[in-house]
């Protein structure tokens, strides 16, 4: 992976040279607001066809999302509480309604062309999802789809990791986050996604702090679960490959 921390001042010319399809970036730990401007500058790139197909790998500071759906956007803290308690606030454009970020929560942000990787919009959110999954699994944690109501559950009622996605000209920004080790009191904050009762869990709280987490370790892991689903390799997730009605969700 390459490291945009040790190279973001030269991320694109590097990016505008590389023959690898998919390339995949490790940012660290990085701010809302700097990881939404370079997916920004991405999708212009890859819109315009200047660089591959990217996926960023990150944490982000304590920082609450809201998303498109106004109504979706419930805040239980005031934003002037928030930013005492060192917490950003940041209206965004993706699906779904507010939720929250914090190092622990492992994000995964693709900026794909989707038909250039075989996808259309529907198997694309399958195929996230399908990634949770599978690092959820690596852990011991059965997780699943709940009809209707974007993220992963586990039992059907602890929701572990938020889906939301932009698209535009068929180039995608935002994903999936999954909670592996953060502090999950960030999300008493807001309602998740505004679904009142949402109980908010994470791979330490399900194995009651016995899973050995690695960051570095867990987006390894994506990255393989990443490339093993690509339509290519997984037919699954190709365009005609999933039937299922989805949504834009929430991240």
């Amino acid at each position: 992976m390459l490291k945009y921390l040790d190279s973001k001042d030269t991320i694109f010319a590097i990016l505008s040279g590389q023959k690898e399809d998919p390339v995949f970036i490790d940012c660290g730990k990085i701010s809302y607001a700097e990881a939404l401007n370079l997916q920004s500058s991405l999708q212009k790139k890859r819109t315009e066809g200047t660089i591959q197909n990217v996926y960023l790998l990150l944490e982000h500071p304590p920082v609450i999302t809201m998303g498109a759906r106004k109504a979706d956007n419930k805040l239980l803290t005031s934003p002037d509480e928030m930013n005492k308690l060192g917490i950003h606030l940041e209206q965004i454009r993706r699906g779904g309604g507010a939720t929250s970020h914090n190092p622990g929560q492992l994000v995964l942000y693709p900026i794909i062309n989707l038909r250039s990787l075989g996808f259309r919009v529907v198997p694309y959110v399958h195929y996230l999802e399908q990634i949770g999954i599978e690092l959820l699994a690596s852990y011991g944690i059965t997780c699943s789809r709940k009809k209707g109501f974007p993220g992963l559950w586990v039992d059907d009622g602890r929701k572990i990791a938020s889906i939301g996605v932009q698209i535009n000209v068929g180039v995608t920004m935002h994903g999936i986050a999954i909670n592996l080790n953060n502090d999950l009191s960030i999300f008493s904050h807001i309602i998740p996604c505004g679904l009142e009762g949402v109980e908010m869990t994470s791979v330490e709280k399900e194995t009651r702090g016995k899973a050995a987490i690695d960051i570095d370790a867990a987006k390894n892991l994506v990255v393989d679960f990443c490339v093993k689903n690509l339509p290519a390799n997984n037919p699954r997730f190709s365009k005609n490959g999933s039937k299922q009605k989805s949504f834009a969700g929430d991240n």
